[in-house]
């Protein structure tokens, strides 16, 4: 048998081999479902983010990349002394801002220099894309604490001179707007990401791929609900609300020491009593309210205080 020759590109020595890239594409397809949830909620509209694409590139590459302009913000990977760099693209990021002020999310006919405030208010959209990227590297036991935002000429300069970095492209669509969003990492990370998850693979018999989410019973725990102390079904006659002004005293005809009720997203759970708990207001729970919704174990008191 003849040997077989093939050509060698010296340049491509250290690059991610393309199951290392198919497993890190996994991971990220993951995060843009998450991010699409997330930002959903906390923008109050109808988003979509979707992974687009995955490359590792040389430092030089990287720089003229970044020398465009955006929204930089480098963040620590904690316990590590390495950083990972998010990157949002001007129009996507006014366009958020405008949303979050309370606009229309309108696409600016002019882009303009970033302010103070408006870095204070990427704060939230920022720290909700490095928990989610943090989640990515969870395996690594590392989480991701942002810092502040740099100029993008500057931004190059969070990594190491001789360092390659995988660059991941998120598109994101939001009110009839669609923009790129950039997560920039080590090369080194990457790597060792794709091992550890090879070795808790192999380490599991039958497993049929690695989650790097927490259970969804954990994650629930995070949900926010609206939680409320009040006299429900309570009836006061329009004269008497028609005659409201500062200082007048409105009469509920209820006693004073009669329960009101905690409520959650609207439903009776618990007779309470308004109490206070250091500056703040409070509920003492008493009995449970027996409802369709509730659990039967409905005749339980519990005499916990919340704040």
């Amino acid at each position: 048998m003849k040997p077989v020759i093939l050509p060698c590109n010296f340049r491509s020595a250290g690059r991610l081999s393309n199951e290392s890239a198919r497993t890190l594409t996994s991971l990220h397809e993951v995060m843009a479902r998450n991010l699409t949830n997330t930002l959903d909620v906390y923008l109050g509209t109808g988003l979509e983010v979707r992974f687009h694409s995955l490359e590792q590139i040389a430092m030089e590459e990287f720089k003229s990349k970044t020398a465009a302009g955006g929204y930089m913000l480098p963040c620590a990977v904690k316990p590590s002394t390495s950083m990972v760099l998010l990157e949002i693209e001007n129009a996507l990021m006014f366009t958020v801002i405008d949303l979050l002020l309370g606009g229309t999310g309108a696409k600016l006919e002019a882009t303009r220099e970033l302010t103070e405030i408006d870095e204070d208010i990427m704060e939230g959209v920022s720290a909700l894309i490095a928990e989610e990227v943090g989640r990515v590297l969870q395996p690594l036991s590392y989480s991701v604490v942002p810092g502040r935002c740099v100029k993008p000429n500057a931004a190059h300069r969070i990594f190491p001179p001789t360092e390659k970095i995988v660059r991941i492209q998120f598109d994101l669509s939001v009110a009839e707007m669609t923009g790129a969003l950039f997560v920039a990492l080590p090369a080194s990370i990457a790597s060792n990401l794709v091992r550890t998850i090879r070795m808790d693979q192999s380490s599991v018999t039958g497993a049929s791929g690695f989650e790097p989410l927490p259970s969804l019973r954990h994650r629930m725990l995070e949900c926010k609900f609206a939680v409320a102390g009040e006299i429900p079904e309570l009836k006061v006659p329009v004269r008497s609300l028609a005659a409201i002004e500062p200082g007048s005293v409105l009469m509920l005809s209820v006693p004073v020491d009669a329960p009101g009720k905690l409520t959650l997203e609207g439903n009776n759970y618990f007779d309470a009593l308004p109490v206070r708990h250091g500056n703040a207001k409070a509920m003492q729970l008493l009995h449970r309210i027996r409802a369709r919704t509730i659990d039967t174990d409905a005749n339980e008191e519990d005499t916990h205080a919340i704040a």
